[in-house]
């Protein structure tokens, strides 16, 4: 029986998928990228807290996202409401206020109060509409507006938020090149479903929000694990036609304010001890998914 894909990350962490065993033989050099990535990250500059980390770090890519081209919106964010209107009325209010919030500059709490309500939103259309969830307890008392949906971004996460944006107004945005990419998905996303975070100027970026681990010191420290790098990859080898024209990949450790990034062929070379034929590479990716 065939392997059945969802979604790239499924594949990437299930070692028994084919392009999992691929992966692994094809690219097993994952050491010198870690090494590399370790020692250009630094020090932790944004301390989490008491909000929902995968919840911040969604609400952090909106708000990257409106801020790099509010003219776009979040279309994922209304997706599980999808059949209902009225809520798909309510969830494009938050993100229009969102949108005059990136472009003002000024109100930058209601940009991290809308990217929050936004967030949750994400999560309904990823996991469901959960009885006893903060939007399913709006929905059931009948007081799912943007006003209500805004007041739930607690405190600490609007904090959070607020330094993350400091950061990346230094360590990202003025790095990100034309033409830009949000949310891109790819040629072999319709065979196993896969979006990035950001394409710039030919950089595959992936945002990670991530604490990371502590050393004996007690210090904290990122790292890049395989199943990143193999998450970049699947995004490279997902773009068949090359219609991105990715020359390079990286990721942007937002808690740490670092935007590593490597030359593609070289990144391929390490990875593979030796050269690759990115086009017999992705034709073969494209087999083994179906295509």
């Amino acid at each position: 029986m065939a392997y059945r894909y969802s979604n790239l990350m499924s594949a990437v962490h299930d070692a028994h998928s084919p392009l999992r065993e691929y992966l692994d033989e094809r690219f097993p050099h994952v050491r010198p990228l870690q090494a590399d990535f370790r020692k250009r990250s630094g020090e932790l500059l944004v301390e989490g807290g008491r909000a929902d980390p995968a919840m911040v770090g969604t609400a952090f890519d909106l708000q990257v996202r409106f801020l790099l081209d509010p003219s776009v919106p979040p279309e994922i964010a209304v997706l599980g409401f999808a059949g209902r209107p009225d809520r798909v009325e309510v969830v494009t209010r938050v993100m229009i206020r969102a949108r005059d919030a990136a472009r003002g500059g000024a109100d930058q709490e209601t940009l991290g109060r809308a990217c929050w309500a936004l967030a949750l939103c994400t999560d309904v259309y990823r996991k469901g509409l959960r009885r006893g969830s903060a939007v399913g307890r709006l929905i059931d008392a009948g007081r799912f507006t943007p006003e209500t949906l805004m007041s739930l971004a607690p405190a600490d996460a609007l904090r959070q938020l607020e330094q993350l944006r400091d950061v990346a107004a230094t360590a990202l945005l003025p790095h990100v090149r034309r033409p830009v990419h949000l949310g891109p998905t790819f040629d072999a996303s319709r065979l196993c479903a896969a979006d990035a975070d950001l394409i710039a100027g030919g950089v595959l970026v992936d945002i990670k929000t991530r604490l990371g681990p502590k050393d004996d010191a007690g210090r904290r420290h990122d790292r890049l694990t395989r199943t990143d790098i193999q998450q970049l990859l699947g995004y490279v080898l997902f773009d068949t036609s090359d219609a991105y024209a990715i020359r390079a990949i990286g990721i942007y450790s937002a808690r740490y304010g670092a935007l590593v990034t490597w030359p593609l062929d070289d990144a391929l070379r390490t990875l593979a001890g030796e050269p690759v034929d990115l086009r017999a590479a992705r034709e073969h990716v494209w087999r083994l998914l179906g295509g």
